[in-house]
């Protein structure tokens, strides 16, 4: 069982990062921090001629995605969505669909996928927008969405004082020792 970790802060060692840290533990686990790659924005290129897409890190970044069985996206939670790391590198899956949509859903499709959204202004209410946001795009992948945590914190290690957050990491945890 093989997971990639997709970090979306701009900065090292977040709340966000450390609870995805603490779910994995123990766990064969690739650390993604998108904000150590140059993806650039998607350039629509649907109804052109096509066009060379940016030469960037975004091949190299989804071939590590899609060589583990399941996927965490771990982001703070920015104005009610993923911060704008996450969301570039999602909306450059549309150039993978462009390139070969056959091949890349069916990879998505066979991947489970976790969602963890920290926040500091009510979280637990105010980030449903980001699950739902993931919830869609999941659907549209085929990729199975087996649950979110949405913690509440601020300032670095903050998340640890979220006994809810907390105890659904140890969830996740028990339910993945399970299928061992």
């Amino acid at each position: 069982m093989g997971i990639a970790v997709i970090y979306g802060s701009s900065r090292r060692n977040g709340n966000s990062e450390q609870l995805a840290k603490r779910l994995v533990d123990g766990f064969d686990a690739d650390h993604i921090y998108l904000s150590e790659y140059a993806i650039h924005p998607i350039q629509d290129y649907r109804h052109s001629e096509k066009e060379p897409y940016p030469d960037d890190d975004y091949h190299h970044v989804i071939g590590r995605v899609l060589d583990q069985d399941k996927l965490i996206f771990a982001t703070p939670i920015y104005w009610y969505g993923p911060s704008g790391l996450t969301k570039t590198f999602i909306d450059r899956w549309s150039q993978s669909l462009r390139e070969n949509k056959t091949d890349f859903l069916a990879r998505l499709a066979a991947k489970s996928a976790w969602v963890i959204g920290v926040g500091d202004d009510v979280p637990h209410l105010k980030g449903i927008p980001l699950v739902q946001q993931f919830q869609y795009i999941f659907e549209y992948t085929g990729t199975s969405f087996e649950g979110y945590i949405l913690g509440k914190a601020n300032r670095p290690g903050d998340i640890l004082q979220d006994n809810a957050a907390l105890a659904a990491v140890e969830e996740i945890r028990k339910s993945w020792q399970e299928q061992l």
